[in-house]
């Protein structure tokens, strides 16, 4: 892949992020316009993110390869590459997201080829974006400043906490579990997705000592069916309207109907943003702190083979789930101290691990502690959304200053709009929201 060396020359768009949310909107960039855009990404691997730069081959997709294209109007582009890519893949298979990080490495490098230099990535940090009379400049670490007449933030996940000692907040670096003994001790903190893949990693590299992972409620994600599900035929309309509560009874209704999880979230899927919308903002609030953690272990579901493989550390006694709190103690090189206290209970537990890993997901909410976050806020061009989900976006993803007002130089894109979607975190959604950024975008500077 060709890197640029300079990023001086003024570009109509600078897309800030070079993750999965960024290389899908420069791929429609590229193809529905003229545009000149670069691609700015802090580090060396642009198209991989989070979630693709993994290496553990045990790592797979959470949706099946037949609805992971990257491209929201050629559904067949991923399930395409793979038959050319001869992996062996089909299209209801769960790829390993190493591969899908190849397909998006390939995605963007044939992206820069078709687009005969109007597409260019640029490597470093963007710690500012300043206006400029016809559009912003972003200073970027060891690069020129960067001038664009629009600029996109698709800055993705930043880890959940901060390292200290034998305790690591970021769980998606190696360094994680790296030099831990084969029979230490580890905690897992959260229960989610995020702790099913430090569980592979430290599977995979033939970890055998004890795993506690621990939440608040201990719910732990759901596998696929086996096959794919026909649609069922049944009206869901009821469940767009009403109280919270009525709906939640609705839904359970259909549940106990033998419509059965995994029909519901099917049937429901492609219209997750609509019956978030439809919700004001007390019942929002009320999903997020009740409802949500069982909606996530049905709707974010795992791959079947993974879902055996955890029942299986469960079964042989390596892995502990665990619901209850948690405080962190003192952190040593090589111990950590915490207490636990369980679930209906008030006694305390102190116990010590080899190793703590921060699994309870990414954040994505705005932290003055981010360079580019802190100047935006100082700007008055950043604010929270009302839930402090994410960065507060209009209807096109604008970005909405301080005093309410959205931007028309400024946009964002992916997980750091979560606050106005709630479900920003998957390809099939990201696909679409990129398709209509780009369209808007274009529509606006044409």
């Amino acid at each position: 892949m060709q890197h640029s060396e300079s990023s001086s020359s003024p570009v109509d768009i600078a897309i800030v992020g070079g993750g999965a949310s960024g290389v899908l909107l420069a791929a429609q960039l590229v193809r529905k316009s003229r545009l000149r855009v670069a691609l700015v990404e802090r580090g060396n691997h642009p198209g991989l993110g989070v979630a693709y730069s993994t290496h553990c081959l045990h790592h797979l997709l959470n949706v099946r390869a037949s609805d992971m294209t990257a491209l929201a109007d050629e559904p067949e582009h991923f399930v395409d590459w793979l038959a050319r890519d001869g992996r062996g893949y089909g299209r209801a298979d769960f790829v390993p997201r190493a591969i899908y990080g190849s397909y998006l490495q390939d995605l963007l490098a044939e992206s820069i080829q078709r687009s005969d230099g109007r597409l260019r990535v640029v490597t470093g940090d963007v710690t500012a974006i300043h206006d400029r009379q016809i559009g912003v400049e972003l200073d970027i670490e060891g690069q020129p400043p960067l001038r664009a007449r629009k600029a996109v933030l698709a800055t993705g996940h930043r880890p959940p906490s901060k390292d200290s000692g034998a305790y690591h907040g970021n769980p998606w670096r190696d360094e994680a579990i790296a030099g831990l003994a084969p029979e230490g001790s580890i905690l897992l903190i959260g229960t989610s997705l995020t702790m099913i893949d430090v569980l592979l990693s430290l599977l995979e590299q033939g970890h055998a000592g004890p795993i506690v992972a621990l939440s608040r409620r201990g719910l732990v994600p759901h596998r696929h069916p086996p096959a794919p599900l026909p649609s069922p035929k049944v009206d869901t309309s009821d469940l767009f309207e009403g109280s919270l509560s009525q709906r939640t009874h609705r839904f359970r209704a259909k549940l106990r109907d033998g419509l059965g999880w995994p029909g519901l979230m099917q049937l429901l899927r492609p219209h997750n943003n609509e019956l978030w919308h439809g919700l004001n903002l007390d019942q929002r609030k009320r999903f997020l702190r009740h409802l949500r953690p069982w909606w996530d272990i049905h709707r974010h579901r795992v791959a079947p083979q993974i879902g055996e493989q955890i029942d299986a550390a469960k079964a042989r006694g390596q892995l502990s789930i665990v619901s209850g709190r948690i405080e962190i103690g003192q952190a040593t090189d090589d111990k950590v101290e915490v207490t636990i206290v369980r679930r209906g209970s008030d006694v305390r537990e102190t116990r010590s691990f080899d190793r703590v890993v921060d699994c309870r997901g990414p954040r994505n909410e705005v932290d003055v502690h981010v360079p580019l976050h802190a100047q935006l806020v100082k700007d008055g061009k950043l604010r929270p959304d009302s839930l402090n989900q994410g960065l507060d976006v209009a209807v096109d993803e604008a970005l909405i200053g301080r005093d309410g007002t959205p931007s028309d130089r400024l946009y964002v894109l992916g997980p750091p709009t979560r606050g106005r979607y709630t479900e920003i975190v998957a390809i099939p959604d990201i696909r679409l929201q990129a398709a209509d950024v780009a369209k808007g975008l274009i529509a606006a500077l044409r």
